[in-house]
Order: C-alpha cells, then structure tokens, then sequence
C-alpha cells in the first residue's frame, strides 16, 4: 500500500504514472510476480491564494510577535483545508500553530510553552487585524 501526497503542479494522474513506473522498474526480471493499482482515496491539494487577507494577516503577526518574517510551505502532512475548500468553498484557510514541523506526530513530539504562548499571540493579533478590515462584521 502507498501513500502519495501530490502537489497541485504535479496532479493525480502523474503522481500514479510515477508509482507504477517504480513499480515496473523494481520488478523488472521479477518471474511470478504481479501487483495491481487500485485508488482508495484521491483527495486533490489545494493553495492558500497569495493575496488571502488571512495570509496577510498571519505575516504582520508572525513579525509583530516573532520579529521574523514567516516563511510559507506546501505542508507533508494532511489537514482539514482541502476539505475546508472543497466542501464548504473557503479558500482562506491555512495551518499555523506553535511547534516544529519536523517533530509534529512523531513518538517524542513536544512543544515549547514559549512557542504555545507566542502562537497563541499571534493568531489574537492577525484575529484583531482580520476583524477591523472593512467589509467584516466584527470590529476590534
């Protein structure tokens, strides 16, 4: 069994075509053996677009609170966005939070209380700055 994760530029169709070439390749000369491909779950990846107000907002906190800017990455792992996306079409969502993403789900995971506290100020901040744009119900 194979987990592929694709990015949006590769697409589905692709990402299959490179397994069952490894697959091929690997068993080349293999008398007997045989495999089949078969989709459990195709789940398209999304992207957060550029000019999200909730991306501009993250960024000023994220330098407000950390006096670094942040750095934007295609996540390894699987969050709820695409769902968010897809489903509900909100296009504006991310995955931000305190922590290392190298150790996120493994047997010593852990997270600094320092980094909790800062992660916490910092989506009260870009909360304030999405709330007082126009346009919003809500007022800071």
């Amino acid at each position: 069994m194979f987990d592929r994760r694709f990015l949006i530029e590769e697409g589905f169709a692709a990402a299959k075509d490179e397994l069952d070439s490894l697959i091929r390749r690997t068993l080349k000369g293999s008398v007997g053996v045989e495999y089949a491909l078969r989709d459990l779950m195709i789940v398209d990846p999304v992207r957060t677009p550029d000019d999200s107000p909730v991306i501009g907002a993250l960024d000023g906190a994220i330098r407000r609170i950390l006096g670094s800017a942040p750095t934007m990455v295609a996540s390894p792992g699987t969050y709820d966005h695409k769902h968010v996306t897809r489903i509900a079409g909100i296009p504006h969502c991310v995955a931000y939070g305190p922590g290392e993403l190298e150790l996120a789900h493994q047997p010593d995971e852990y997270c600094r209380i320092e980094d909790l506290v800062n992660a916490t100020k910092v989506l009260a901040l870009a909360t304030l700055d999405l709330m007082s744009r126009p346009g919003t119900r809500g007022t800071a």
